[in-house]
């Protein structure tokens, strides 16, 4: 699983953008909330394969409707899910 964290600058949401990539594609989840938290929702992602930049980056839509240009580096990984981002600190 990879994490990214951002703002919306239409509705000045949080964002926390969670995404698997297979060669088919990305699949996840987009969270928004409030400063305030009187917003919280989210909706699922899925973004073909051929919808990705050459650095691995995507568009996505906040739930308000404003494209979110997302980057291909995450801000986290998830170890569990990713084998091939591990950091192998014994060799």
């Amino acid at each position: 699983m990879r994490y990214r964290w951002m703002d919306c600058p239409k509705c000045r949401c949080h964002l926390a953008i969670n995404t698997t990539e297979t060669p088919e594609g990305i699949s996840g989840s987009l969270r928004r909330w409030s400063v305030d938290r009187s917003i919280n929702d989210g909706k699922l992602l899925q973004i073909p394969a051929a919808e990705r930049s050459p650095d691995g980056g995507f568009v996505v839509s906040c739930v308000c409707g404003q494209t979110i240009p997302v980057p291909g580096k995450p801000d986290a990984v998830s170890a569990e899910r990713e084998v091939d981002m591990r950091v192998n600190l014994g060799d």
